[in-house]
């Protein structure tokens, strides 16, 4: 090697380093919130409280980690619509329509991150008299 080169190395070599390491974005970029998520809300008992969400964890809906989503069961079944998670938190919106005509939203709430959803809340304004009950999300693939 001429002396020339040895200074392109040395200011390559780290440059590939930090290129070919996996950091935090890439270890991100491998985790996918899509799939089927039971959840089951601690609604009044003359109110269905459990559902299934199947989520498509495909970017489309604003934010990296967001996308469509649907609703089977009690909880939103035959609902569609969109999540996002943001700052470790999902949020889901269904849409449906009320009595009078006007659209309104189910919501789910709750802690997210690494591919895994925790507790939150689910929100239903439209119908419930206190719009907001705990929420459990089961296991991935759960339903």
């Amino acid at each position: 090697m001429t002396m020339s080169t040895k200074p392109l190395i040395a200011l390559i070599l780290p440059i590939l380093a930090i290129t070919l390491t996996p950091g935090a974005a890439g270890a991100g970029s491998q985790v996918s919130y899509s799939g089927n998520w039971p959840v089951k809300a601690d609604l009044p008992p003359h109110f269905g409280n459990t559902g299934c969400l199947t989520l498509v964890d495909d970017g489309t809906a604003g934010s990296p980690h967001s996308g469509p989503v649907s609703a089977t069961g009690d909880l939103g079944g035959g609902l569609s619509g969109t999540f996002q998670i943001i700052n470790h938190i999902l949020v889901v919106n269904l849409q449906a329509g009320s009595d009078t005509g006007e659209v309104v939203f189910l919501q789910f709430i709750a802690h997210a991150s690494d591919g895994d959803i925790g507790a939150g809340a689910f929100n239903e304004p439209g119908y419930l008299p206190n719009s907001s009950y705990a929420l459990t999300f089961g296991n991935k693939g759960g339903c």
